[in-house]
């Protein structure tokens, strides 16, 4: 019930964070594009996808940290909290300083990411220099407290601290653009915001766990977490090959306007991503404790459950997109920074696919089979840059979705569902999963042609999202009904609702 309870409260706060975020998201990259041009967008999404590189070894030792956490606060052991949090603090400001210095080597190089020109207002390097200083600063001030509020499932308190200072600051940089027209205050906004937040959530941390006040000077990483760290390093390598190579190539190969063209389709596709990663995400904490007090095969069960109606939301969203994405983009940036109807489908696959790994990541997450799964990552991150190199110079944007795609399926997807099988769910039929899964998959595909060519049909873009909000979910309730997980996924959401 509490485990039920505090996922709830989290896909709230993450909902209204994420709503907030789209928003702005969208009225600030707008005005960008209409009042400096495409190329800032451009080199907002190349600045950004650089220092996710850079910023490689953080998520390893978050994760790991979050995961070694989940008992002690069971047992309320503040010693081992206390000790933990102190390797925290620690790894967070190495990786800072390595950050902040990696960054700082690489600005000569700048213009070698950028095929043609940029910006003539514009100091490359200044620029740059401010990305680098709001990425880097989190971790020397108190990001990793946040990292406690998360394994302890407050992660609402720090949800709501981040909706707060975000929509102050998108307010404060709306104004700027549309006053002074200076994308250098544009981004320093960006930079105070994470100093309050940082701040904020200290605050909150300090106050409901005071033995955070006198944690010890020094400590030793124990062998066995620099293990899981490794995995979950190879881990972030392979999504940042997926996600943050795709600008480089295209900025290096096409040039700024095709990252723009890019960025403006994968904003959307991150911002579905987000609202339907809430649910996920808010549940990390609840399947890393269910896994230490339930049976494998409860576990099991719980997974199918979560998997149908995770791929009924994951369905639905697709659905939309694909109907919706270039009616959007016309209104949106108008036709000149749209991408062809191919490029729009292979965003929705993309979408779709890498929805189908994520119930399965909460049990990977709290199992910390990161290392076990090494061979898995590396070969996504290698294969994901090789083909992303040939087919991004062959077809373009084309072929970086392509490859995107084929590493996702084959490495992500199959791969790594082997190794869970194998190691925790190994008394567990993977033919039932897999099952469930592509039945999923096939109905999500026979959805998204039929409601694809009604909406093709209809001129008006309202009704076009009448349709998709209406006939999709009629579509997915009948062909999910015969399921034999629907009764105990139905028992599941009336729970959820019902507990206050």
């Amino acid at each position: 019930m509490s485990r039920i309870k505090n996922t709830r409260r989290i896909i709230f706060s993450g909902a209204v964070n994420r709503a907030v975020n789209i928003i702005f998201q969208f009225v600030n990259r707008t005005v960008i594009i209409r009042l400096l041009g495409a190329e800032f967008t451009g080199l907002s999404g190349l600045f950004t996808s650089i220092l996710q590189v850079l910023s490689l070894t953080e998520l390893g030792f978050q994760i790991t940290a979050a995961y070694s956490l989940y008992k002690p606060l069971a047992q309320n052991n503040t010693d081992e909290i206390n000790r933990i949090m102190t390797m925290l603090r620690k790894v967070y400001f190495i990786v800072g300083s390595s950050v902040f210095a990696i960054g700082l080597l690489l600005m000569p190089f700048l213009k070698f990411f950028i095929k043609g020109d940029y910006p003539s207002s514009i100091n490359l390097y200044v620029l740059f220099l401010l990305y680098l200083v709001n990425s880097g600063i989190s971790y020397f001030l108190f990001a990793y407290k946040g990292v406690l509020l998360s394994a302890d499932q407050r992660q609402d308190l720090t949800t709501g601290v981040n909706t707060a200072i975000t929509l102050l600051v998108n307010i404060m940089q709306f104004a700027v653009l549309l006053v002074f027209r200076n994308f250098y205050l544009y981004v320093l906004m960006t930079i105070l915001g994470s100093v309050i937040s940082n701040l904020l959530i200290n605050r909150i941390a300090n106050k409901r766990y005071p033995y955070l006040k006198t944690l010890p000077g020094k400590i030793e990483i124990p062998v066995e977490m620099k293990k899981q760290i490794g995995g979950l390093m190879i881990n972030r390598l392979s999504n940042v090959s997926r996600n943050s190579f795709d600008n480089l190539i295209i900025s290096s190969t096409i040039g700024l306007v095709a990252t723009a063209q890019y960025g403006n389709y994968y904003s959307i596709y991150t911002a579905v991503f987000g609202l339907v990663g809430i649910i996920s995400d808010s549940m990390t904490a609840s399947v890393g404790n269910s896994i230490v007090l339930k049976s494998k095969h409860e576990n099991f069960e719980n997974l199918l459950d979560f998997s149908l109606l995770y791929s009924w939301v994951t369905g639905w969203c697709a659905v939309t997109m694909a109907c919706m994405y270039q009616p959007f983009m016309k209104l949106w940036v108008g036709e000149d920074l749209m991408l062809p109807a191919r490029d729009m489908f292979l965003f929705v696959a993309y979408f779709y696919l890498i929805n189908m790994n994520h119930m399965r990541n909460e049990y990977i997450l709290g199992n910390a089979i990161w290392w076990k799964l090494k061979k898995a990552y590396l070969l996504e991150a290698a294969a994901n840059l090789v083909l992303n190199i040939i087919l991004g110079k062959l077809f373009g944007i084309t072929g970086v979705l392509i490859a995107t795609n084929i590493t996702i399926f084959c490495c992500n997807y199959l791969m790594c569902n082997s190794v869970l099988f194998k190691t925790y769910f190994k008394n567990e039929p993977i033919r039932v999963f897999y099952r469930q899964q592509f039945y999923y998959l096939a109905a999500a595909a026979a959805v998204t042609g039929a409601v694809y060519v009604m909406c093709g049909m209809i001129g008006s873009i309202v009704i076009k999202a009448l349709i998709c909000l209406i006939v999709p979910n009629c579509l997915f309730a009948l062909l999910f009904l015969p399921c034999s997980r629907w009764k105990s996924s139905m028992q599941l959401v009336k729970m959820i609702i019902k507990i206050r």
